[in-house]
């Protein structure tokens, strides 16, 4: 019903191109003559937005949420947990809210809250991590899904960058297991590539909750012969853990999944082999599929025991950082308004999962570049 009311009282916003406004960065307009739904109210949750990745999150999503009229509440959850759960349990209960976007870590807890206030739920950057997990959000109503960054992919290239850097002699530091299924693949993946090389060593691993410079202090006195290290994510905490037991002179490579402020610098330095990024474009999407369902009911992933599959972006090179940085790190976002509009059935009836799949496939730097050269310096 309240779909139905959103829309009867939609106004009519028939608007012109918005080239000039996207050069600007400004996200209040879309080049549409349809009624833009009004009065719709969703919530983003992530870890922390204070860190590169979750100031990113904000940006685009209160870009898309600018643009298409959308009232959006940001908040934190932690390490998740119970305190997770009375978080989103508040957020839920203190408005009347349509739709929660989680990124990261999922639980059964955070969906039977959406299904108890009545949001559609969607996750993005993390899936319920068994089987009993995905089987129980399933059984919601309310869950339309997830979109998922190809943590296989990201595990399998941090290693194999540190392999053809050289490295030989390598740890690895990872999430706690369990807590999240894209770090689980990140760590699954590189023990793939290991076995792959008679040649590679892997001295140690340990999983934590990202207290990671205690494990550089250890596994550094423990391997005098240590020369890769990879983690399932990044800080600037490692760089400095790096520097301070005095192997952030290139005779250790360092590989990771995630970018922080610093990763520029130790590309430059010769200590970051590889990384990745641009996930960020993967919650725009996942703010799609939610619009979708808002709009006019349309459920983009028709089986949401599985998880929709986006490519990131590697980098391995300070070349390559560079041109990450103006394209994809930009104000303005990896998808316009126009073009994340595209991929919505209320605006378009072409859009389906297709649409989808066709935007992943050309995710690139290039792909950016070619999109958005005439709107960014």
């Amino acid at each position: 019903m309240k779909k139905i009311l959103v829309l009867l009282l939609a106004l009519v916003m028939t608007l012109g191109l918005c080239t000039s406004a996207l050069a600007e960065f400004d996200a209040g307009t879309l080049t549409t003559d349809k009624e833009i739904p009004q009065g719709l109210k969703i919530a983003f949750a992530y870890r922390s937005f204070s860190d590169k990745l979750g100031s990113q999150y904000k940006n685009a999503i209160q870009y898309l949420c600018d643009a298409f009229g959308v009232e959006v509440i940001f908040f934190e959850v932690g390490d998740g947990g119970d305190t997770a759960v009375s978080a989103v349990e508040s957020v839920l209960a203190a408005g009347d809210v349509d739709g929660l976007i989680v990124a990261g870590a999922t639980s059964p807890a955070y969906v039977a809250a959406a299904d108890k206030y009545g949001a559609a739920y969607v996750c993005t950057g993390g899936f319920p991590a068994t089987a009993e997990e995905i089987a129980s959000c399933v059984a919601y109503d309310c869950f339309l899904g997830g979109l998922l960054d190809d943590d296989d992919w990201a595990g399998e290239q941090a290693i194999e960058a540190l392999y053809a850097a050289g490295c030989r002699n390598i740890c690895y530091s990872g999430l706690t297991k369990g807590i999240v299924s894209s770090h689980d693949a990140r760590a699954a993946a590189m023990h793939r590539v290991v076995e792959k090389y008679e040649d590679l060593n892997l001295l140690a691993e340990n999983y934590s909750m990202l207290e990671w410079s205690a494990d550089i202090s250890s596994f550094v006195a423990s391997y005098p012969e240590l020369d890769g290290y990879a983690f399932s994510a990044c800080a600037d905490s490692l760089y400095l853990a790096f520097e301070t037991e005095g192997i952030a002179d290139g005779s250790v490579k360092m590989a990771t999944v995630d970018i922080s402020s610093e990763t520029g610098t130790y590309f430059e330095k010769g200590v970051q082999a590889w990384t990745c990024g641009g996930q960020y474009g993967t919650a725009m999407m996942a703010f799609s599929v939610l619009y979708n369902y808002l709009a006019d009911g349309t459920r983009i992933i028709a089986d949401p025991s599985v998880p929709m599959l986006r490519p990131y972006i590697g980098i391995s090179s300070y070349e390559e950082y560079e041109d990450y940085v103006k394209y994809v790190e930009n104000p303005l976002p990896v998808y316009t308004a126009d073009e994340i509009m595209h991929t919505i059935h209320y605006f378009n009836e072409e859009a389906s999962v297709a649409t989808f799949e066709e935007y992943a496939a050309n995710y690139s730097v290039a792909d950016v570049a070619a999109r958005h050269g005439d709107l960014i310096d």
